[in-house]
């Protein structure tokens, strides 16, 4: 079965000045950008499209609605030398235009509101993106600078003569016509003929090619005991044999027969433990069997919290509650799942409060 899907991603984009090092928004899928700062315009390199867009897919996959993700994040050793992008980006929908509710993809092409019907229009993906980038197309409120309409003049007086003087914003010093004074434009004035580009919130089209949300349930969680069980297994199995050995010479039996015996036994188990999981795993995690897991409240303990498994579409009907243990780690990507009323990936079999199983993966239920 595919698991393939197209989702929207938000994010919002900061890109260094080459010009004058100071932060540039970058509001829209773009080859250029003009600094607020020193209103120079550049070329964003590709490394900046390359930092920014580096797993966007799986971001859009595996957090909550509305959750945007700081990044980017580097390794143990840390960011190279040089200024690089920031980013906040996450599961997001484009606004309604006319009553602001999240939009969704049109079968038919664009994005179109499911309260009140208004659509909008996606733009196609750039020429200039690489071939195997997932991002499908994006959704901007802001032009590209190529397309930006240039403001219209405004008259200022001469300091010196008081004669009427047209200011375009090309350079901050206009020459007088009537006295020759050159007169330096108020900061007032070049601000309103250059407004600050402020960082705003845009979205992406992704194309996700294995969707965790849509695919079977992981096994991992049904077999890691019988990972730890192999563990301590081949631990075993290097002692087995001198133990079988010596066993062997005491009581007169053969050795290669007792060695062998020995060690079928010791890895017997953790075959045993494996194979339950996965009968575990195929009785509990069917499609017919998929509820919705809703992270509840915080129960005042750090390493505990409470899940209720609901059907879809009914968060009045609780089939039974769930008390998980986990570690901070596992507890900073509840927080990435919604906190509080996020919702979850969850199985339980009718009837069968004790036969569930619940993942932290965003359910799609709903």
């Amino acid at each position: 079965m595919s698991t393939a899907t197209v989702e929207f991603a938000g994010i919002e984009l900061l890109s260094p000045c080459p010009h004058c090092s100071a932060p540039m928004a970058v509001n829209t899928l773009t080859e250029r950008c003009r600094c607020s700062s020193c209103l120079m315009e550049s070329a964003l390199p590709p490394s900046v499209w390359d930092e920014a867009l580096r797993g966007v897919e799986k971001d859009v996959v595996q957090f909550a609605p509305g959750y945007l993700r700081h990044g980017p994040e580097w390794g143990e050793g840390g960011p190279p030398p040089g200024p690089h992008v920031e980013w906040q980006r996450g599961h997001d929908a484009p606004p309604c235009p006319r009553c602001q509710r999240p939009m969704r993809l049109a079968p038919q092409g664009g994005c179109v509101c499911a309260a009140c019907g208004a659509g909008r229009a996606i733009l196609p993906k750039p020429p200039w993106l690489p071939p195997d980038s997932p991002v499908r197309g994006f959704v901007s409120d802001e032009p590209a600078v190529h397309e930006e309409r240039p403001l219209e003049p405004v008259q200022v007086a001469c300091t010196r003569c008081g004669a009427p003087l047209v200011a375009d914003g090309s350079s901050r010093i206009v020459p007088c016509g009537y006295c020759s004074a050159r007169v330096a434009l108020p900061d007032a004035v070049w601000a309103a003929l250059h407004p600050p580009r402020v960082k705003r919130r845009w979205w992406l089209v992704v194309y996700v090619a294995d969707d965790p949300r849509r695919g079977p349930a992981d096994t991992k969680s049904f077999t890691r005991l019988a990972e730890r069980a192999l563990e301590v297994a081949m631990i075993l199995a290097l002692l087995v044999p001198i133990a079988g050995i010596i066993f062997a010479y005491e009581r007169h039996l053969e050795p290669a027969r007792v060695v062998l015996g020995s060690l079928l036994c010791v890895f017997s188990v953790p075959l045993a433990m494996w194979l339950h999981g996965r009968w575990l795993h195929s009785r509990i995690c069917r499609p017919e069997h998929e509820v919705v897991g809703r992270i509840a409240v915080d129960l005042g303990d750090p390493s505990a919290v409470e899940v209720l498994l609901t059907p879809p579409g009914q968060p009045a009907v609780i089939l039974t509650r769930l008390i998980l243990k986990y570690s901070n780690e596992r507890r900073r990507r509840l927080v990435e799942l919604g906190g509080e009323n996020g919702k979850v990936r969850a199985w339980m079999i009718p009837e069968k409060p004790k036969k569930s199983h619940v993942e932290l993966v965003p359910s799609v239920l709903e």
